[in-house]
């Protein structure tokens, strides 16, 4: 069993793993350059926590956070185990984990996006994405039973328990609230879709 444990990563860190980690495993148009999470980092919105075994950064998990109205709410952002260590438990044992963590319960709200199995384009594309929903769910996460299609892809969102539970008219407007924070209005209003919410073009 491999050991680990959650902490904060520093700058450098995050550095380091941007390139050796999170350009390999994420797709191009998915990755925040590395400018925009350093200055969120900056303005206490992003939080960049690694499984640490000595010096090795062995999995990540970041965080979009932010304060609205006195409610402390999260987007997951970025998961990803190190290539050589996974497939082998690691992913699993350190979502829950990071869902003991105080500020997981202590937040009003995390979410995080998969992909909608429904929307894919191919039967292999199907099997990756109910996969990973699966590994999700039976790791403690929770379908809130809200989509919606950011930048055309199609995404279900899930929720990490927290000290209270959502309606789905609070998941979704919490999620408008992240979103909110992490893009200009033109691009929301361009590339942001929440079944449930009014259309956000003029």
């Amino acid at each position: 069993m491999i050991d680990f444990q959650i902490v904060n990563l520093t700058l450098d860190q995050v550095l380091r793993v941007y390139p050796e980690q999170m350009v390999p495993t994420f797709p191009a148009d998915e990755l925040k350059p590395l400018y925009m999470i350093k200055q969120a980092l900056q303005r206490g919105e992003y939080l960049c926590l690694g499984a640490t075994g000595g010096d090795d950064v062995l999995a990540i998990a970041f965080f979009v956070k932010i304060v609205r109205e006195g409610r402390t709410l999260m987007l997951f952002d970025y998961f990803a185990v190190r290539e050589d260590l996974r497939n082998r438990g690691l992913g699993g044992r350190l979502l829950r984990a990071l869902i003991a963590e105080p500020f997981i319960a202590e937040a009003d709200a995390v979410l995080l996006e998969v992909d909608e199995p429904d929307a894919a384009a191919t039967p292999e594309a199907l099997e990756i994405r109910n996969r990973r929903l699966a590994f999700y769910l039976r790791n403690g996460l929770r379908d809130t039973g809200a989509h919606a299609d950011v930048y055309g892809v199609t995404y279900r969102i899930l929720s990490l328990p927290t000290g209270r539970d959502l309606s789905p008219g609070e998941v979704r407007r919490t999620y408008a609230m992240l979103y909110h924070s992490i893009l200009p209005e033109r691009l929301y209003r361009r590339w942001v879709f929440i079944d449930g919410l009014p259309e956000p073009r003029d």
